[in-house]
């Protein structure tokens, strides 16, 4: 058993990182299919082809297990879902790291392949309660579990992944929980699985780990949630249903609490609920004067910890589970209290929040027609007016623009755009060499309202650069040129423009 363990281990392993290797020292994924995101912790442009290294791992590690299974357990269409539904999670998020897609189109395809996922047998069909002898038959209600189960785990993973090393760190340790469960339980699919995915996630990690040389991407990071949530349900099968799906939420907790902050934090401040930003743990680690390195190892020890939690849980039969939900409490209690997270706080940033939403709905529209006009604008000097009307419009008094050492500026008549003392001031280092300061006048925004407003121009600033590059093969400077249209349709386009001065 432990060669066994071992081949499938290192067989996912190799394959992994030589896949990455070979693609890197190809060039692949360096030039159209990356973009920069605005809310990424690193600088510059990082191949985004690490789900391939993981899908390559994980199918190799598949096509064997018809070798280590007799032929009728491998016709098992649970055993092909899990396979066909990873690749399918795998090339929704390889098609997005390519041309990104709409949030309500990638929703779209994840509840399909979720559908499909219970349509072949990976369902959730009843839940034990804790400590009773009392099991919920969930009938139809079990299609929407089950789907939110799978469509969850795929974005978790995915939003966790903002720092070097991070999401493919607390995939490795749930893939090691979900192996040990799955030998628990005798379920040896389930565990050949688990055991191939560990080793290609840790072949990733070789490339990933800070500082990085590719990202997992959304293809790796929907391939990595959805493996996790229908091994799960295959363990399930077998009667750990505690173990199976309880265990999961419990390793996961760091992430879970992350992003559960994350959403009240963005519905607060009147933003979108899954636009990226710079609040997460991870973010206010690095700000807090921690390293990348120090800092991913700080997340991986408390992620171990909870995964602890899970194991012993799943050991006792669920009965730790009070200590530790209690625990949890508390932790998030000192965290609000260390925040100075009053009543009263809480009721000033509610008041602030519904006075700004409206401005801060002006900024993203804005936001989004600025980055149609990198589409259609000619030059580089064009679009950088464009900007400034945009800027204008959110309420900027005054603001500086750095490419390559070439600077661009501007103010706003009889304002107070000289008096220091009165003005906000953001800046924001775009990416390398490119540098955006950001002035607005106190008598009309607080500060945490300033905050987001500037976040959102930096954003729009890096979208129309990243549209610019995908469109026109070159980075966007003061004085590039957009290249000639290719059709009559864009032709059309770019004699309607007419730069905003």
């Amino acid at each position: 058993m432990l060669f066994t363990a071992l081949f499938f281990l290192l067989l996912g392993c190799v394959t992994s990182w030589l896949v990455v290797y070979v693609a890197l020292r190809a060039g692949f994924g360096c030039s159209r299919g990356n973009y920069i995101q605005h809310h990424h912790t690193h600088i510059g442009v990082i191949p985004r082809i690490g789900g391939l290294g993981i899908v390559f791992g994980f199918t190799i590690t598949y096509l064997f297990c018809f070798y280590f299974f007799d032929e009728q357990d491998n016709r098992s269409l649970v055993h092909y879902s899990v396979f066909a539904g990873g690749v399918a999670a795998f090339l929704l998020g390889f098609i997005d790291d390519i041309k990104p897609l709409g949030a309500r189109v990638k929703l779209l395809a994840q509840i399909i392949i979720a559908l499909f996922a219970h349509h072949a047998g990976l369902q959730i069909e009843a839940i034990h309660i804790p400590f009773t002898e009392v099991t919920l038959q969930l009938g139809f209600f079990g299609i929407f579990i089950t789907v939110g189960w799978v469509v969850a785990l795929m974005n978790l993973i995915n939003l966790i992944d903002g720092l070097d090393g991070l999401a493919g760190g607390i995939g490795l340790m749930l893939m090691c929980l979900l192996a040990y469960l799955a030998y628990e339980g005798g379920v040896a699919f389930s565990l050949i699985l688990s055991l191939g995915m560990c080793g290609a996630i840790l072949g990733f990690l070789f490339h990933n780990f800070p500082p990085a040389k590719v990202y997992m991407g959304d293809s790796g990071a929907y391939l990595v949630g959805y493996v996790i949530a229908s091994i799960s349900l295959l363990n399930a099968e077998k009667g750990t249903v505690l173990a199976a799906l309880i265990a999961p939420v419990l390793a996961l907790a760091l992430p879970i609490c992350d992003v559960a902050f994350a959403i009240i934090r963005r519905g607060l401040k009147g933003l979108p609920l899954f636009r990226p930003d710079r609040g997460h743990i991870h973010h206010r680690l690095i700000s807090s004067g921690l390293s990348r390195q120090h800092t991913v190892l700080l997340l991986y020890a408390i992620s171990l910890l909870a995964l602890l939690a899970a194991l012993l849980s799943f050991i006792a039969k669920g009965l730790y589970l009070p200590i530790f939900v209690g625990f949890f409490l508390v932790l998030v209690l000192v965290v609000l209290r260390r925040q100075r997270m009053s009543p009263k706080a809480v009721g000033r940033i509610l008041n602030e929040s519904l006075e700004g939403r409206q401005d801060t709905k002006n900024a993203l529209k804005l936001r989004d027609w600025f980055a149609l006009e990198a589409v259609r604008a000619d030059t580089g000097e064009h679009l950088w007016s464009d900007f400034q009307f945009v800027l204008r419009k959110i309420g900027f008094c005054r603001a500086s623009l750095c490419i390559a050492k070439a600077e661009r500026s501007f103010y706003i008549p009889n304002s107070n755009h000289d008096k220091t003392q009165l003005l906000w001031q953001e800046t924001h280092e775009i990416n390398s060499g490119i540098e955006l300061t950001l002035y607005a006048d106190k008598d009309y925004f607080s500060e945490r309202q300033f905050l987001i407003i500037s976040d959102i121009a930096a954003e729009a600033w890096t979208g129309a650069a990243t549209q610019w590059r995908l469109l026109n093969d070159a980075e966007l400077t003061f004085d590039a040129t957009a290249k000639d249209p290719e059709t009559y349709r864009e032709q059309k386009s770019r004699s309607l423009y007419r730069p905003t001065y």
